[in-house]
């Protein structure tokens, strides 16, 4: 379930994926899925549903498949993917529940003065992202949620309105459902996923000396040092590239007890 504003009001649909056997032929569910919609939408009262607004695809190439498990997987609305993938969504022509509330934020009477880079919310009372850490992240995300709202005629007074309406309405609800047997499914396919990682050598691990990921943080650095991190393959090479200096900024941690052959399977 998927719901969105935008100049005709509320926009609630949902993303439905069926796994289909193989001896079906998929394309035959279009029609009975589409009567089955229009037919529960008439049937709470509501006005016939318009089959523009219905969609049904057939994922056919691996391509396909890796694009459906990333738009399924964001279902879970998690604030952090909202967040990050807010300014890439630029396709869409409504406002997300998180961009409504960010647009709010954006536009609301204490942001008359923009933050300083590096704001930590603990400099000057106020004028950045709640949440202190992550600033710029998140300060960015907002600005464009702003400017979204604004080319919708949405004020930053109704958007915060709007967000507080769809927080009355949803409290409660799920957003995602899996039916039972695939519930089953994916549990014993994660179930060999976890085998195999608790099978695999550990793997380095890094910690960061405090003033240093601070550092990281307010310079913007964090998901630029993530990003080296995971393009390379290794946290010590993404902070040799930043220029951490070893022993006084970082330092391997073993996940293993102490020894040779631990402390080596972790280089």
């Amino acid at each position: 379930m998927e719901i969105t504003f935008g100049r005709n009001g509320w926009h609630p649909h949902i993303h439905a994926l069926l796994l289909v056997p193989a001896h079906r032929d998929p394309w035959a569910l279009e029609d009975p899925l589409w009567e089955a919609w229009s037919e529960a939408v008439e049937a709470v009262g509501w006005a016939p549903s318009s089959r523009d607004a219905y969609s049904f695809e057939v994922v056919e190439s691996e391509e396909d498949l890796g694009h459906v498990s990333r738009y399924v997987g964001k279902g879970s609305w998690g604030l952090g993917l909202e967040v990050a993938g807010g300014p890439l969504k630029g396709g869409h022509q409504g406002l997300t529940p998180f961009e409504l509330l960010g647009a709010a934020w954006a536009g609301g009477p204490s942001r008359t003065r923009a933050p300083r880079p590096g704001w930590t919310g603990r400099e000057g009372g106020g004028g950045g992202p709640p949440g202190g850490g992550g600033a710029l992240i998140l300060r960015e995300f907002c600005g464009h949620a702003l400017r979204h709202a604004t080319r919708l005629g949405l004020t930053p007074e109704e958007a915060a309105w709007r967000w507080v309406e769809y927080a009355k309405a949803t409290r409660g609800r799920k957003a995602l459902t899996t039916s039972r047997a695939l519930t089953l499914l994916l549990r014993e396919a994660l179930a060999e996923v976890e085998a195999e990682e608790e099978a695999r050598p550990p793997v380095e691990v890094v910690k960061l000396a405090r003033a240093a990921y601070v550092w990281l943080l307010r310079s913007g650095r964090l998901a630029y040092w993530i990003h080296v991190a995971e393009s390379l393959g290794s946290l010590v090479l993404a902070c040799e590239l930043l220029g951490l200096v070893e022993g006084v900024e970082w330092d391997v941690v073993p996940r293993a007890p102490p020894g040779e052959e631990e402390v080596a399977a972790c280089v």
